[in-house]
């Protein structure tokens, strides 16, 4: 293949993956898709085999297809072991525009978009990570996300087992809240009504019945700026954000989510800077 290489084999040496950091990578995503994925990576024979483009039993099968194009958003399977130059479009001279590796890689923290977030939830197992987690930071207007979708009993055990909150309200008395009651086209005092229900769930029935040793391991702030986002942080590697449109409920917007790469894009790490400076700003309850 001259000065060509299989475009998976580019994408992973681009990475800086080795065979264990592949196989790593791999458990981390399939168990993001289903669990019943993990324990599936390739061994060596087989790894080794796909860099050099060898699909003796033809593709891989179903399971392995879907992890990997979700380790590559953006490759189809049978993009991903196409002969392709290491800086030329796989698919030049097919009229269609594909990105190479090196484009690829500054989108590699973009791990799935869904069209809502219902479709998120459905699809993405959010309270795993959440269950896990040693800190989660939270942005948003009422953060419903986490104060209706987790019962306040596991919340609370999970603070004591020593995960700390960071949850980050819109002021319900700001002049942000109003403008954004009349963006999604309600009354005045509505969403600021629904806020101060999930602040008064957060204060009273997580925050105040925690031990003392563990009630400052949840952290309540508002913000009365202008309301862009809605940002939850998993630690130092997962974001799920979404954007605040006109006329759209939150729940109806579409949902990204980003997981920091050691090598890769800055999607991750633009909305924590987001978040950063919005906590700095904001008044702590």
């Amino acid at each position: 293949m001259g000065d060509e290489v299989v475009a998976i084999k580019a994408l992973i040496q681009e990475r800086h993956l080795s065979y264990t950091g592949f196989c790593q990578e791999w458990e981390r995503v399939a168990a993001g898709i289903d669990n019943r994925l993990t324990g599936s990576h390739p061994g060596h024979a087989q790894f080794y085999r796909w860099l050099k483009g060898d699909l003796r039993s033809g593709k891989p099968r179903t399971d392995s297809c879907r992890v990997l194009e979700a380790m590559f958003p953006g490759w189809s399977v049978e993009e991903l072991f196409t002969p392709c130059s290491r800086t030329e479009d796989p698919r030049e001279g097919s009229g269609e525009h594909r990105r190479t590796p090196s484009e690829e890689s500054r989108h590699l923290d973009l791990a799935g978009v869904f069209m809502s977030r219902p479709q998120f939830l459905s699809e993405v197992p959010l309270y795993k990570m959440i269950e896990n987690a040693s800190v989660v930071r939270a942005s948003g207007l009422s953060l419903n996300l986490l104060t209706q979708h987790y019962a306040d009993t596991q919340i609370r055990r999970l603070v004591e087992s020593g995960t700390r909150f960071q949850p980050l309200f819109l002021d319900p008395d700001s002049e942000a809240m109003k403008v954004r009651e009349q963006e999604e086209g309600y009354e005045t005092g509505f969403l600021a009504g629904l806020t101060e229900i999930n602040l008064k769930i957060m204060k009273e029935r997580v925050r105040s019945l925690l031990t003392p040793e563990a009630r400052d391991r949840v952290e309540i702030g508002v913000s009365a700026e202008t309301i862009r986002f809605n940002i939850i942080l998993i630690d130092d590697s997962t974001g799920v954000i979404q954007p605040y449109l006109p006329q759209s409920r939150g729940v109806d917007s579409p949902t990204f989510l980003a997981e920091r790469r050691k090598h890769g894009g800055e999607l991750f790490h633009t909305f924590e800077q987001v978040f950063v400076s919005l906590w700095d700003r904001a008044t702590p309850l």
